[in-house]
């Protein structure tokens, strides 16, 4: 939706209205987070802000394709690394292999853009560096409540409503003119996004944050199947190549 749109701020603060609302219901249902947590909850949607931004320019400067396995495909790694220095969670061999068949598929990809655009790799790793930061506060904040879907709950609160403000502070007629003209397509994009999100920071409560991170990943493949089906990308046999060492990188992870 992001991609499509030709106002791709706009149409990433319909979704994460979506979010806000959604986190405002639940808020009123659940106990607050606590003290412990609001330093995770801060940092949090720091991180959501700066992905939010690079996400979308990432977007203007290449393919869908390619900006999405480029971000997302680097998490696992930066994850496992963050999980390790922060979170106390060690890496066993296997994992270490799924590290490394990642890197090699984000290698195949930067290859293939070096002599397109550089302002998109950068654009494309500063989002998964922006995603790596949210996922692991976002681990290390569940697990300091009492209840994990609390944390996301106000998460969803502070991110939604920066950018919700943003909007209304900077654009807010042109705003509430998009938003009357998307509403239901943003709105299915919004219950997605939230949903994913939510559910995976609930599974870092029960499992190692590289292993959720990587499991979350597989989303790279139908990246590739999308760009080209829906939104009639150049078909590239190194990128099909790219996303399948990717593929094999994140569930190797996952399986670890």
């Amino acid at each position: 939706m992001v991609k499509h749109s030709g106002e791709g701020f706009l149409q990433l603060a319909m979704i994460r209205s979506v979010g806000l609302l959604v986190g405002a219901a639940l808020a009123t249902q659940l106990p607050l987070p606590g003290k412990n947590a609001l330093g995770f909850l801060i940092g949090g949607a720091f991180f959501q802000y700066l992905y939010f931004f690079l996400l979308s320019r990432s977007y203007q400067a290449l393919d869908y394709g390619t900006a999405y396995p480029m971000a997302r495909g680097v998490t696992p790694l930066m994850v496992a690394i963050a999980a390790l220095l922060f979170l106390d969670e060690s890496l066993a061999p296997l994992q270490l292999t799924g590290i490394l068949l990642v890197t090699c598929g984000i290698f195949a990809l930067i290859m293939k853009e070096l002599k397109v655009s550089g302002r998109g790799i950068f654009y494309s790793l500063g989002t998964g560096i922006a995603i790596t930061g949210y996922t692991t506060l976002g681990a290390a904040g569940v697990r300091s409540v009492a209840n994990p879907l609390s944390y996301v709950a106000w998460l969803e609160i502070l991110s939604g409503g920066g950018v919700i403000l943003a909007v209304l502070f900077t654009r807010p007629m042109k705003g509430l003119a998009f938003a009357r003209a998307n509403l239901l397509r943003s709105s299915l994009s919004g219950v997605l996004a939230t949903g994913g999100f939510g559910i995976a920071l609930w599974a870092t409560s029960m499992m190692p944050v590289a292993a959720v991170a990587a499991t979350r990943e597989v989303s790279i493949l139908f990246a590739s199947i999308i760009s080209v089906v829906l939104l009639n990308e150049r078909f590239s046999t190194q990128r099909l190549l790219a996303a399948l060492i990717i593929f094999c990188g994140v569930g190797t992870l996952a399986f670890a």
